[in-house]
């Protein structure tokens, strides 16, 4: 295990999308982990309470990365490695994930978010 993502397991679109990440993730590089396990406090130390709450989270290494780069850090968890670094690289991928991302987290409200 390389990595936590951390989710809300109380909402539906993000229950449904880390078991997305949890059947491509045929390496286990990736620890699912809920935002109400006591242990994403000391994961996600120095973060306030509604940054926590806003979006899902990938932590790696001791660096987080959440929403669009969440994405990217879990493509390159999935994918490839380069993921994050070229997405750095050719801005049209960054803003694509943010842009993937924001479609995603709209659906929280459209859909009832409860398992």
């Amino acid at each position: 295990m390389e990595a936590y993502l951390i989710y809300d397991a109380d909402c539906g679109v993000c229950t449904f999308a880390k078991c997305v990440v949890a059947a491509f993730d045929w390496r286990r590089r990736i620890e699912a982990m809920a935002l109400q396990d006591p242990r994403t406090e000391h994961l996600l130390a120095g973060m306030g309470e509604d940054a926590r709450w806003a979006t899902f989270h990938v932590v790696r290494d001791g660096r987080t990365a959440s929403g669009g780069d969440g994405l990217l850090e879990v493509g390159g968890l999935l994918l490839n490695d380069r993921v994050p670094t070229l997405a750095a690289e050719i801005p049209i991928l960054r803003r694509a994930s943010d842009r993937l991302y924001l479609f995603i987290a709209g659906l929280r409200g459209a859909i009832q978010c409860e398992v």
